[in-house]
């Protein structure tokens, strides 16, 4: 069933999932001010500013509605915000309810009750208008003479409520920001209700962003997980050459202590440490760090760590990193890709691509080669062919395997070497 959206003057700003905060606060403040004063809702402004700026942080969604409600006149919020086939059927977030009020409601609406039918009869209603006040569904002295004021709304504290619905479709489901009074304080007005339905258009903005980042967030984390399971090093270092993520194989094989031991080993002066160096961890690494970057080209460089179990030599290719930048700071980064001069079964590993891409043999031989790191020109010399020529079975090797570039197709080869082993 389509909703009946309220229209304001101000059009909710829309965010894109992979920009995070950034593209969500730019030109933002003055809308946000005309917005406020047209809602009338005292610090609206400022509530979304606060919002946008802590989108993704923990907390965020409950400090939204404190102040929220704190705005509109209560003292008790509830987003419920369950999301299809998720465990939890009736997850929300809250502010100024009891911890165990979910679970009370669940034991509640099993049974039947004038608050129950109410819900059941007027549901079309209900989503027509956007949401509800209390007496709207059911007058407030039946209300009162139901169970469900007697074993639910009573205990908690609570008169009576407004809600207004944040978002119904197949996707997520049923969103409902709730509002309650507490007792003895009178009804909701159909002011209140208006201006939280006016509200609603921001909250729903938030939480598609809120949620859309928290998915970035989990495919960021299976990527490293991914990566950790790959016979590879992975390094991302800024323009400073100040090291800003390494994976599990990176900081064994060259020597690198986690930050929880050092903060464990002597936690004192632990704010003003500094963040660890290129030149700390292989002096081999600075030069190719700032040629990558100012040519934007891969370019590579073998080392002999010195670090007890790690492989004689590697072999490390740096390249800038694709639309990527340090989140804090939005600085340009490269990336570092670190694999063993000799690949384990390096053969088997060829052989199985040659299958599974349908590659030519000439295109196949190129793969030791680009396990080793070497450039296009030193592949041109180690095959004894014109660059033109490796230049031309590189693309049908990226064309073939879905690969953008030397860094994204080693990756690619490594992981078919990790099904190998």
């Amino acid at each position: 069933m389509m909703l009946r959206r309220w229209q304001p003057t101000y059009d909710p700003p829309q965010f894109n999932p992979f920009s995070e905060k950034e593209a969500a606060l730019a030109g933002q403040e003055r809308d946000m001010q005309h917005l406020g004063q047209h809602l009338g809702i005292p610090g609206f402004e400022a509530l979304m500013a606060e919002s946008l700026e802590a989108l993704g942080e923990p907390g965020m969604v409950e400090r939204l509605l404190r102040r929220l409600g704190e705005a509109l006149g209560s003292h008790k919020v509830v987003l419920f915000c369950p999301l299809p086939g998720s465990d939890d059927p009736l997850a929300a977030y809250q502010w100024g309810m009891p911890d165990d009020f979910l679970a009370r409601y669940a034991n509640l609406i099993q049974g039947c009750d004038a608050w129950s039918e109410a819900l059941e009869r007027q549901q079309g209603q209900a989503l027509a208008r956007g949401g509800s006040l209390s007496q709207q569904l059911v007058s407030t002295p039946a209300l009162r003479r139901g169970a469900f004021y007697a074993d639910y709304l009573r205990p908690l504290g609570i008169d009576a409520m407004v809600n207004s619905v944040v978002e119904a479709s197949s996707e997520v489901g049923m969103h409902v920001l709730a509002m309650y009074n507490d007792l003895g304080q009178s009804e909701f007005t159909p002011e209140q209700f208006a201006r939280l339905r006016a509200a609603t258009p921001w909250v729903r903005s938030l939480m598609r962003a809120q949620r859309r980042l928290q998915q970035a967030q989990r495919h960021t984390s299976a990527l490293e997980r991914t990566l950790d399971q790959l016979p590879l090093g992975v390094m991302h270092v800024n323009r400073r050459g100040e090291l800003r993520y390494l994976n599990e194989h990176a900081r064994a094989w060259l020597g690198i202590e986690d930050a929880c031991r050092i903060l464990l080993r002597g936690a004192t002066g632990w704010q003003a440490r500094q963040p660890l160096q290129l030149a700390q961890i292989h002096p081999a690494l600075v030069p190719l760090l700032g040629t990558s970057l100012s040519t934007q080209t891969p370019i590579s460089a073998r080392l002999q760590p010195q670090h007890p179990g790690a492989p004689a030599t590697l072999v490390a290719l740096a390249a800038p990193l694709r639309g990527g930048t340090a989140p804090a700071t939005g600085e340009a980064l490269a990336q570092f890709i670190l694999v063993p001069e000799t690949p384990p079964h390096a053969g088997a590993t060829v052989s199985v691509c040659s299958a599974l891409y349908g590659l030519t043999p000439a295109e196949a031989a190129l793969l030791p080669l680009l396990l080793q790191g070497m450039t296009p020109r030193e592949m041109a010399d180690n095959r004894q062919v014109k660059m033109p020529t490796v230049r031309s079975q590189l693309a049908s090797l990226y064309a073939k395997t879905g690969t953008r570039g030397q860094a994204e197709l080693a990756q690619r080869v490594l992981r078919v070497a990790a099904l190998v082993t």
